[in-house]
């Protein structure tokens, strides 16, 4: 059976004649007036091709606006590309908070505003970068010279400026506002956060130290360091500067053609360098500053130092020198002017004359001259010599030339405790250099015991620039006297009362007196104490480190003590510590310069004198006697400490 009538309806334009046949069957009869039935005729292909033609232009018209809409927005999106770009933002690490041993701030962080430029987006051309920064100066009101020091030349090729430069920091918030308002006219410049490093004043000056932006030397010798880092460069903050840095951040920003941020990406944020607690207290460090500078200004003198220590581990308690300066103004750039007035200046203020001032030493040697002494079996303790004001000593080779060696005063006869007690130059010039029946140490054993007690080397402390002094000898001859290189018995002579090519430190004299105080044990001497995490974590302990022990025997040690406590109750301090809250012992110094009748006053003391916890030395530099200054200092110091401070539990009034 065939069913032709499910038959697919063939393609093309003409009609079969079975469909005619199957719609006569399906549609019954034709209204012939309405021409029902008639056979449908073929429309051709041409209706279809010009509806094709239509249909098909309408579609190229549309895509060709397409793509005339792609092109052009491709060419605006390129231009906003070029436009809008991402930069990289260095943030600064905020420094970690210094402490003094109690735990009070000292260098704290000031939020502060700075100006910095970045390189790979400066102008072009020499003439827009000059623009850029007469734009500058005028707005921050201050000298373009100043801005070009900072480190922007506008006159070198940019290749050759670090990536980025702080023109200015600490800006007023004035300053801020204009700059931002205005950032379509200063191509390259943004303003930045940064902790702004905040000093406690002059006082503190040389322990702490200060940070400033780093040079071109510094980059070449680290190359962590960035061009806007501020780094320490004195002081503990130079010394300890890998650990209160901490670890720079960054910041991609997306800015428009006017220079504008219009958005922030993901960024690493900075980490806190580590805390650092000091052994120095605060409120003693502030009352040696003023008595120190009360006492210089008094006498119309402006250089000195004085250093407190603990005698029992070599903490250092407090250090200053003068003249000092104020660390606050080295945080900013300086301009050339500015800098030549701190840095170049003849007083020398930044000169930390406590470690690296070396100066003949005078009276404040001859405890140790006394130890040696003993120690050797040069003389006995209770041996007396007489002492007229002098000793006269004939030249070997021509004896009706007769050298003359003065003492101070006449002391009569005196053994090691009243010599040391009224420092009797004819004694130590015996028993350094021999005398008559004393044979003395003579100049080998004299530096070998120098040597033993630290001096002629630096000691170790934290802080940079320590000098070693000079342990003079035979072999030192040619350095300090290059015209007469021959060493004499007066030579002996002198070095045996700290004078002559002897030079030591405010700092050594201070370890030297700290092992006759304890016994005999030399410590390194130490600032720092220990280190904190950011949270005020301890995360690591500076622990004191003995260098050696056992210098004297306790017996000559004793001896030496005993002459030390004399110089505070009978001799010639005794105008400052005969009635003294806690017992003292000291020793006074006078050492000649060559100069005039000036001499630098020393004194140099222990307390108390049984246990001691604490010495002192003090140095005053060009005076007429070491009792102006350097002793009432100590006075002023001690007097605070035994009665205000650490060791009022100690004080009890003695005779």
């Amino acid at each position: 059976m065939s069913f032709r009538f499910f038959r697919r309806k063939p393609k093309g334009s003409e009609i079969n004649p079975e469909d005619i046949f199957l719609d006569a069957l399906n549609l019954g009869e034709f209204n012939t007036d309405r021409r029902e039935g008639e056979i449908e005729f073929s429309l051709g292909r041409r209706p279809f091709t010009i509806g094709a033609f239509v249909v098909g232009l309408g579609l190229l018209i549309l895509l060709s606006r397409a793509m005339i809409l792609e092109i052009a927005r491709g060419e605006e999106l390129a231009k906003r590309a070029e436009e809008n770009h991402i930069t990289s933002v260095i943030l600064p690490a905020p420094r970690g908070i210094i402490y003094d041993r109690n735990k009070k701030p000292l260098a704290t962080n000031l939020p502060s505003f700075e100006v910095v430029l970045q390189r790979d987006e400066l102008p072009d051309t020499r003439g827009e970068r000059e623009h850029l920064i007469e734009t500058l100066a005028a707005m921050l009101q201050r000298p373009k010279q100043e801005l070009s020091d900072a480190g922007f030349d506008p006159l070198r090729d940019t290749k050759d400026l670090p990536k980025e430069i702080v023109l200015a920091s600490d800006i007023t918030r004035e300053e801020v506002l204009d700059i931002k308002s205005r950032a379509d006219i200063l191509p390259g410049v943004f303003v930045r956060e940064r902790d702004l490093r905040q000093y406690p004043g002059p006082e503190f000056a040389h322990v702490l130290g200060y940070v400033s932006k780093t040079t071109d030397q510094d980059l070449k010798n680290n190359p962590d360091y960035t061009s806007s880092d501020f780094i320490g460069k004195s002081g503990v903050e130079a010394v300890y500067e890998k650990d209160l840095r901490g670890q720079n951040g960054e910041r991609l920003v997306e800015v428009n053609s006017q220079n504008a941020p219009i958005g922030d990406l993901p960024y690493k944020a900075p980490v806190i360098g580590n805390g650092l607690v000091l052994n120095i207290d605060a409120d003693l460090q502030k009352v040696l500053y003023e008595s120190m500078k009360r006492h210089l200004a008094e006498h119309q003198k402006t250089s000195g130092s004085a250093i407190i220590l603990d005698p029992r581990n070599g903490a250092i308690r407090a250090l200053v020198s003068f003249p000092s300066f104020d660390a606050n103004l080295l945080r900013k750039s300086l301009s050339q002017s500015d800098f030549n007035k701190i840095f170049l200046a003849a007083n020398k203020p930044l000169f930390n004359r406590a470690i690296s001032g070396e100066y003949p030493s005078g009276s404040v040697i001859k405890p140790l001259i006394a130890a040696a002494a003993l120690d050797e079996h040069v003389i006995d303790p209770s041996y007396k010599i007489y002492d007229p004001g002098f000793i006269s000593v004939p030249n070997p080779y021509n004896p009706s030339q007769v050298s003359i060696f003065k003492d101070w005063r006449p002391q009569g006869w005196v053994d090691m405790r009243a010599a040391i007690e009224w420092s009797a130059d004819v004694y130590f010039y015996t028993i350094g250099g021999g005398y008559e029946k004393v044979k003395g140490l003579g100049i080998s054993r004299i530096e070998q015991w120098m040597k033993k007690f630290g001096l002629g080397r630096v000691m170790g402390i934290d802080l940079p620039g320590e000098t070693a002094g000079l342990v003079a000898g035979p072999d030192n001859i040619l350095r300090t006297r290059p015209k007469d290189p021959i060493w004499r018995l007066g030579d002996t002579y002198h070095v045996s009362i700290g004078q002559g090519s002897f030079q030591a430190t405010p700092l050594q004299i201070g370890m030297m007196t700290a092992a006759v105080a304890n016994g005999g044990t030399l410590f390194e001497p130490q600032v720092a104490r220990e280190e904190l995490d950011s949270m005020g974590n301890v995360i690591k302990t500076i622990q004191p480190k003995a260098v050696a022990s056992n210098l004297a025997t306790p017996k000559s040690l004793n001896v030496v003590r005993e002459g030390m406590r004399l110089v505070a109750t009978e001799g010639t301090a005794r105008n400052f510590f005969s009635h003294f809250p806690v017992e003292v012992a000291g020793k006074t110094g006078t050492a000649q310069t060559g100069v005039d009748k000036n001499a630098h006053g020393w004194f140099t003391a222990f307390a108390p004198y049984q246990n001691p916890a604490i010495v002192t030395v003090v140095m005053a530099e060009n005076v007429i006697e070491n009792t102006s200054i350097a002793t009432p200092v100590t006075q002023d110091v001690l007097y605070w400490y035994f009665t205000q401070g650490p060791g009022a539990s100690q004080a009890s009034v003695t005779n």
